[in-house]
């Protein structure tokens, strides 16, 4: 499953150079489905938790609003979208996630939003780190990002709630 991922990776990768938005490779995203396949390759627990959960609570549900919003893809886009999610919770289904999980899958976000403001153009607008998604534009920069750290937020703790709940553990 790692190797499949990784797979997936370098072709979105060859497809974005070739298109000449390399950059758009650290969306969030991509980047935790990256940490989940080094995480499968190595046997990292926290990594492949922390790529599971990002996008169970927060990848699928941007990536379907962009879709909906009449945001384009590629199909190796949306292989990656769905098989990230799929691998990790056939990985962990068994297990509930470290309580750290949450915290850490936030602090990737903020962090890829920092470098993002540094080494990527702002027509990109990666990880939205130079301004709004267009809905939020209207009530400004600093509160719309604090309103998507507090949501994300949210959306991240339910998940790992609702998961360790729920998770099955080994007999």
């Amino acid at each position: 499953m790692g190797m499949a991922l990784a797979l997936l990776l370098m072709l979105l990768t060859w497809q974005k150079v070739e298109l000449g938005v390399g950059a758009e490779m650290l969306w969030v995203c991509h980047v935790t489905s990256a940490l989940l396949a080094i995480g499968l390759l190595t046997g990292q627990r926290m990594l492949i938790a922390t790529g599971v959960l990002y996008h169970i609570a927060v990848a699928i549900p941007t990536y379907l609003l962009h879709l909906a919003t009449g945001g384009d893809s590629s199909p190796v886009s949306f292989a990656l979208h769905l098989f990230t999610p799929l691998f990790g919770w056939l990985a962990c289904r068994k297990q509930p996630l470290p309580g750290a999980t949450a915290w850490l899958a936030l602090g990737t976000y903020l962090g890829l939003m920092a470098v993002c403001r540094l080494v990527t153009p702002e027509t990109l607008n990666v990880n939205l780190a130079f301004h709004p998604w267009g809905a939020f534009a209207a009530i400004g920069t600093w509160p719309s990002r604090a309103l998507n750290v507090v949501l994300m937020l949210a959306q991240l703790q339910v998940v790992l709630w609702l998961w360790n709940r729920y998770a099955r553990k080994p007999s």
